[in-house]
């Protein structure tokens, strides 16, 4: 579990438009990502698939059958956040870069054959994830800065999950 900053670039925008929140990940079970600015809402991508609420109201809810991209993105994240760099590096088809002291590692999905919702994504690594680069084949880019992370129990972070969901405005 930690904190996130996400910086993400639209065409047509002079400005990115800056989010921040926590997320919480349980292995294999859900990753919570949970936005408190520049309003609350709160993303789970489960075993099911995404669902999104805004003010404790779901808004969104997709089945990884409707957008198969979506699992292997949780996959890529769950994986990459827990610092399990070898199923990303399979399919990659590369290695950690190391640079500077830390690693790097980019993703394609058209070299791995596969038809996804982006581009391609850029991973930058230190001690755990420090931040990934999502960009999209319109040239739309997301970039999120994680920190103040750390690896506790499932229990204490799906206790800390709930009763960050119970802050909200």
């Amino acid at each position: 579990m930690g904190r996130f900053e996400q910086a993400r670039y639209l065409r047509g925008f002079d400005k990115p438009i800056l989010s921040e929140g926590e997320f919480f990940l349980l292995p294999r079970s859900a990753l919570i990502w949970q936005t408190e600015k520049p309003f609350f809402s709160r993303m789970i991508i489960d075993e099911e698939g995404l669902s999104q609420a805004i003010k404790g109201a779901e808004v969104t809810r997709l089945s990884f059958k409707q957008f198969p991209g979506f699992k292997l993105l949780r996959d890529t994240l769950e994986n990459s956040l827990s610092g399990n760099w070898a199923p990303l590096e399979e399919i990659a088809g590369t290695k950690l870069l190391p640079a500077d002291g830390k690693y790097s590692l980019r993703f394609s999905p058209k070299t791995s054959g596969l038809t996804l919702p982006f581009a391609y994504l850029n991973f930058e690594i230190g001690d755990f994830l420090e931040s990934v680069e999502i960009v999209k084949s319109n040239g739309d880019r997301d970039v999120i800065t994680f920190s103040e992370q750390q690896v506790a129990p499932a229990a204490d972070v799906r206790a800390k999950a709930e009763s960050s969901k119970e802050k909200q405005p």
